[in-house]
Order: C-alpha cells, then sequence, then structure tokens
C-alpha cells in the first residue's frame, strides 16, 4: 500500500503532505492532549478531529512486525513507516497509526474509550458529538461516518437519519448511526445468558468478546471464569494462547476496554451461544440430572442424620504428602479435617462413620498442633491395609479407595441401608492458580464414567475388596442418578461454607470433571466409586497465601469441617442444631 493509497483508503480530506510536514513531537503518556490506554498504546487526536493510536515500540520491532500487531493489514508496514516519515526506530519511541489502519479490537477499543458516553441503542449506535476524553472541537459528520463506518462519505445517510440539514455538529449533540453502516465492533451482537460475552466470528473461526474491566487480568478473568482452566500451569498456558490469537504482546498489560476474543473451543459450554452442540448437549444433560431428582426425589433423614453411612476418605498419606505450598502440605492438615468431621459427625448425628484411611501413629483426635507433623504414616483400611512407602504407590492407594468403598457400600446395601443414605466424601487441599480462593467439588459427571473400571494386576490381588469384585460398570440411569444426588450434596456444602464466611471458589464451584491438560477426566475415587452419592471437596487452594493460612489454623480447619457436616444436613434436608447445642459439641 502506498501512502497515497492509504490517504484514499482514509478519507481524510487534510493533504498528506500537510501532514508530513507537520510532524508530531513526542507527547508523555497521561498528559493533555493524549489518552493512555497502557503502557504500550496511547491515544491522540489531531487538528481536533484526526484520531491516532500512538504504539510504543519493542527492542525487537520492525514497521512489518508493527504492522502486524496493530492493523488489519499485516502488509502495511511501509505505509506506516511511510506515515511516520520513515523514521529510524528505535526502542521505547512512540509511533502513530491513522485510525483506518487499526484491526477492529484496536479501533474499536480507541473510539468507546475516546467516547464513553456513546452507546448502543437498538441495532444504532448512539455517538455524543465533541463530548471526547480528549478534545475533537472540529467534529462532523464525515469523520464521525470514517471513525465508525469506515467511510466518510456515509456522511449523507447520516444526515438524513438525523434530519439534518448540514454535517456541522454542536456540543453535545445525538447523532444516530444506522446499524446496518456500522463496523462489526460497534454492532450488536449476540450475547451470553448474563451478558458478559459477545459473540462474532472472523478469519480464525467463531468466537466470544470479553472486555477487560478496570483492574482485571486476563488469567483471573478471562481464562478462570470461561474456559474452567484452575491448574497454573493450565491457566498460563491458555492464557498464552488467547494472547497469541489477540495479538496481544504482554498479557499482564492489556488496556481496560480491549475486547478480547476466545475461541469457542476453550470456552465452557454455559458460555457457548444457545444453538452450539455442546452447549445443547451439556444442558440435555443437566435436565437429565434435574429430571431425575424431581421423579425420584432423596428422602429427608428425621433428625441427626439417622441410618446415615458417611464414608470420609481424607487424601493422600503415607509417602504421598500431597500438595506443598506456604510452608504446609496437604495430607496431615486435611487429615486434622477428616478427624475433626468425624468427631462431628459422632458426637453432634447419629451417623455412622467409616475413615478410608487412618493414621496408626497419631490415631484420630483433632491436634492444635502448629505445624503438624508429616510422619508419612496413613494406611488405607483395606484387608490387608495398605501404605504408601514408595513412589508409584499413591496411585495404588487411590484406587484401593474406592474398592474399600464399594465393599462398605455393598454390605450396607446387603443390610438393607437406603443406597441413598450411603455417602462418600473425599477431602482435599487443592493447588489452583493463586488468583483463586476457596472450596471447589468435584461430583461424577455421568458423561465421564462409561467405560468399565478394575485393576487385577498382581498388586491388586492380594486385597480382600478387589478379588470381591475387580470390575465395575455403571448403567446410564445409574450415572445419571450418581451426579444428581452428588451435585446435590456439592450444592449444600457450597451454601454451607458460604453461610460460615468460608470462602468459595467464584466461578464454577462445583464440577462434573476436571480440567487439566487437553482432556477432561474424572479422579478415580469418583469414576469406579459405586455410591451413588460421592463428592471430591477441595477445601481450600494452598497456592493462594490465605487459603494456606486457614488451612493452617486449627480453628478455621474446625470450622471447614462444620462445614462439611452442616452441607451434610442440608442435603438431607435437616436443619442446623441450635448455636448453644453445637458449641457443646465442639472438641
Amino acid at each position: 500500500m502506498t501512502l497515497q493509497s492509504l490517504a484514499i483508503a482514509l478519507a481524510v480530506p487534510v493533504a498528506l503532505a500537510s501532514l508530513a510536514a507537520t510532524p508530531t513531537p513526542p507527547v508523555a503518556p497521561g498528559s493533555a492532549d493524549s489518552l493512555s490506554l497502557s503502557s504500550e498504546f496511547r491515544v491522540r487526536v489531531l487538528r481536533g478531529r484526526d484520531i491516532e493510536l500512538e504504539v510504543r515500540v519493542a527492542a525487537t520491532d520492525d514497521w512489518s512486525r508493527i504492522a502486524a500487531r496493530v492493523t488489519n493489514d499485516p502488509t502495511s508496514g511501509a505505509a506506516l513507516a511511510a506515515w511516520n516519515e520513515k523514521r529510524r526506530l528505535a526502542a521505547d519511541d512512540w509511533v502513530r497509526v491513522p485510525i483506518g489502519l487499526l484491526s477492529e479490537p484496536l479501533r474499536s477499543l480507541v473510539l468507546r474509550r475516546l467516547f464513553p458516553e456513546d452507546r448502543l441503542d437498538g441495532q444504532d449506535w448512539i455517538h455524543i458529538s465533541r463530548s471526547g476524553v480528549l478534545p475533537t472541537y472540529d467534529e462532523g459528520l464525515w469523520p464521525i461516518a470514517l471513525w465508525f463506518t469506515g467511510q466518510g462519505d456515509h456522511f449523507t445517510e447520516l444526515m438524513r437519519s438525523n434530519g439534518l440539514q448540514a454535517p456541522e455538529l454542536g456540543v453535545g449533540q445525538s447523532v444516530r448511526i444506522p446499524g446496518r453502516l456500522l463496523l462489526p465492533g460497534f454492532r450488536r451482537r449476540a450475547t451470553s445468558d448474563d451478558g458478559a460475552l459477545e459473540y462474532a466470528a472472523d478469519g480464525h473461526g467463531a468466537h466470544a468478546i470479553y472486555r477487560l474491566r478496570d483492574r482485571e487480568a486476563l488469567y483471573s478473568a478471562v481464562v478462570v471464569r470461561f474456559t474452567g482452566r484452575t491448574l497454573a500451569e493450565d491457566v498460563l498456558g491458555v492464557a498464552k494462547t488467547i494472547a497469541e490469537r489477540n495479538r496481544i504482546r504482554d498479557p499482564r498489560d492489556i488496556p481496560v476496554g480491549f475486547p478480547v476474543a476466545i475461541p469457542f473451543d476453550l470456552l465452557e459450554p454455559e458460555f457457548l451461544p444457545t444453538d452450539h452442540p455442546r452447549r445443547r448437549e451439556a444442558e440435555a444433560a443437566r435436565k437429565a440430572v434435574q429430571r431425575e431428582l424431581e421423579q425420584h426425589p432423596l428422602d429427608a433423614t428425621r433428625t441427626g442424620l439417622d441410618d446415615v453411612i458417611v464414608i470420609i476418605d481424607p487424601g493422600h498419606g503415607g509417602r504421598d504428602l500431597g500438595t506443598m505450598n506456604h510452608g504446609i502440605w496437604e495430607h496431615d492438615y486435611v487429615y486434622d479435617v477428616a478427624c475433626r468431621l468425624r468427631h462431628l459427625l459422632e458426637t453432634e448425628s447419629a451417623a455412622r462413620v467409616v475413615l478410608t484411611l487412618v493414621d496408626d501413629e497419631t490415631g484420630c483426635q483433632p491436634s492444635d498442633r502448629t505445624p503438624l507433623v508429616a510422619n508419612r504414616q496413613g494406611s488405607i483400611q483395606t484387608s490387608p491395609p495398605f501404605l504408601a512407602r514408595k513412589d508409584g504407590d499413591a496411585n495404588v492407594g487411590v484406587n484401593l479407595r474406592w474398592y474399600l468403598a464399594n465393599s462398605i457400600y455393598r454390605k450396607a446395601v446387603r443390610d438393607s441401608v437406603d443406597r441413598d443414605r450411603v455417602v462418600f466424601v473425599s477431602l482435599h487441599a487443592d493447588a489452583r492458580h493463586a488468583s483463586l480462593r476457596g472450596l471447589m467439588v468435584y461430583v461424577p459427571g455421568a458423561a465421564y464414567r462409561s467405560r468399565t473400571y478394575g485393576e487385577d494386576g498382581a498388586m491388586y490381588r492380594r486385597f480382600g475388596e478387589v478379588r470381591e469384585r475387580t470390575w465395575v460398570k455403571f448403567s446410564p440411569a445409574e450415572r445419571v442418578r450418581s451426579e444428581a444426588v452428588s451435585r446435590r450434596l456439592a450444592e449444600s456444602v457450597v451454601s454451607a461454607f458460604r453461610d460460615l464466611g468460608l470462602p468459595v471458589q467464584p466461578f464454577q464451584p462445583i464440577r462434573d470433571r476436571v480440567i487439566r491438560g487437553k482432556s477432561p477426566w474424572l479422579p478415580a475415587v469418583l469414576k469406579g466409586n459405586q455410591v451413588p452419592t460421592k463428592v471430591l471437596i477441595e477445601m481450600t487452594n494452598m497456592s493462594n497465601a490465605e487459603d494456606a493460612a486457614l488451612l493452617a489454623s486449627a480453628n478455621d480447619r474446625e470450622r471447614l469441617a462444620r462445614g462439611v457436616l452442616e452441607g451434610l444436613r442440608r442435603h438431607f434436608g435437616e436443619p442446623p442444631p441450635r448455636p448453644s447445642a453445637a458449641r457443646r459439641a465442639a472438641p
């Protein structure tokens, strides 16, 4: 593109020679005639109407790289160089990019930030003349048409649409720009259920758009919220993918209002358009789960969790200490919560409690020691008991937990215990992205349990629970029922934590599978587990300093245990005990 063709494309009625003859001096960010968007971008208005984006030069930049990052035409490097008088690039200098060359996201960003009073009205865009953050004293219908429709000669249609006799405008005058004329970045689009996302498509495919707000970051506001990723390395990896898709150079320095495009294949189903196949499939599954509880509701217990069997599964143990961060480790602190939960159940309810793992050295008494002792004990209570003594034993232990739970469940059913009154609760502390806090609960998603599960190696055959029934497979009806009753328990625990002032992860605190890496999966203790009502509770995020401190506190571990107890009560339709009774029963 030549400099002459660029001027024609921009349709700016100012001679290109006069622009070249009047070089723009550098301006400090935040000065009166510039609007800082980030450390990389700032906006200027020349001669009261000519809008430009100024871009800070990186050490590795040349004109082609700048053009690829900020314009609609990656081959326009030569035109940009000519616009900037072909001056030599140097790191941290600022170069000028006229609005007509900007990529659609940047053009939308610049104009929305420059004119914050503008808005959509139905399908049309309402622009308030000369109301910009920077002075646009020579603003008329021609530049407005150029900015928002891409063609200055649309000004005649704007005159007709607004009943005007001349293109000149006064301060604060409203101008309606018909939707059929608007560039894509200003059109009304379909949105997500909560209105946070817009849906669009470009040469890269269908995507959602989220406009970053003040103090929001790509990691937490976009990746964690909309893609379901929580593990730090997954969050960083997806953030990198999204940054590259949006030509974002630094994910930590994105302008407020930037329209971040999120490819559909990264979105959780609930954030997709209503007609998207993955969204329809997920909603059909959700409705099946809802129907199950409507048609076969859970019978409430009379009082004190009567006839309920609670299988408590403290995560990790033996050589496997679990997650370690901020000076504490997962197993022993979670084990203390498990012991506190057992104590609460045994003293405040009629429930029968079974532990899948017991530390023979410390027993199962709540501990007020700080820090706790990492004694690498804790045997899974199979026949014979199993203690993880070396690397690799942890995987065996994980499978033995659900074998043990299955054996307990089958015996309960033989003893005429109601199937819905056997509950499996696996307690953990997670290692998510550090921006996240609080409770997250996994339930057995029906779609992720369609295989046959079992282990028949020599390592496993020596355990009675494995020999009792090596292989398990679940019918579609069993899988839906299990997800339904498990989700009810998860919702009860979440509501109890919130009411007790305990932190709960803000985005999707209940999940039907783990999203880590490229493939979703279910934890083994949920996947092969025959107990219909089962949850894996990540009580805290140990990557977060506040959550780690909460788990480290004996008083807060008591609160965590009470949150799970209260969730069990709510699940079975029981009101909480009187506060005085709860205080008397506390250890």
